[in-house]
């Protein structure tokens, strides 16, 4: 399992890396309109890969424009991060952000969950354009979270799975267990509802894990 730590400022990144985390997030939809402090945080030296990520509000984020806007607010940072979340409405960028040799975790954050057979066509459509899926979805029962974990066992590798809102929220603990290739969790300030500290996530994942 690999933890990502999702930040709203660049200044966290030392404290993060220090406390465990694998991956770094920049939520840059959290950070207002002035994100020059948050390229000069990619600039220096980070033990753990970058994920530059400009979630739009309609999966959850703060980003309201269009998706040349996206792009232009992602393209100078194309050279000082490892990884771009890109949702399916701005795949079309997809292509220049691979050029650049940063690496495309292509997400679809969905407020209700879709039926196995959805499942697979979202991933196959996250996988034409992405190097990694990312899929977030909202249960509404357990049966829905049985669903989840099934698709998840099955799906190609590697792949991201998650859930949304806080009603469960556990399912983030143990869907690594079953094939997902992280978990995103805070530092102090969630990004998302239902996120963990890092430091509960790894309380958590240890009396999990069997010894």
């Amino acid at each position: 399992m690999k933890i990502v730590v999702s930040l709203t400022s660049p200044d966290e990144i030392p404290k993060a890396v220090a406390l465990g985390a694998d991956f770094i997030e920049l939520r840059l939809d959290l950070m207002g309109e002035d994100l020059s402090s948050a390229m000069a945080g990619c600039s220096g030296d980070c033990a753990a890969p970058i994920i530059a990520t400009l979630r739009s509000r309609e999966e959850g984020g703060r980003f309201t424009g269009d998706p040349e806007q996206w792009f232009s607010t992602i393209q100078p940072f194309l050279d000082l991060v490892d990884y771009v979340d890109v949702e399916r409405k701005f795949r079309k960028f997809a292509p220049m952000i691979r050029y650049q040799h940063t690496m495309v975790i292509a997400s679809a954050h969905i407020r209700y969950m879709p039926s196995p057979d959805d499942l697979r066509a979202i991933e196959r459509d996250l996988r034409s354009y992405g190097d990694i899926p990312k899929i977030a979805v909202t249960p509404a029962s357990a049966h829905d979270l049985l669903d989840l974990l099934s698709f998840t066992l099955d799906a190609e590798k590697p792949i991201i799975t998650t859930v949304m809102g806080g009603e469960f929220r556990y399912a983030r603990t143990f869907l690594p267990f079953f094939g997902s290739e992280t978990v995103y969790c805070h530092i102090g300030t969630p990004t998302a509802e239902g996120q963990y500290d890092i430091r509960v996530l790894e309380q958590l994942q240890e009396l999990l894990a069997y010894r």
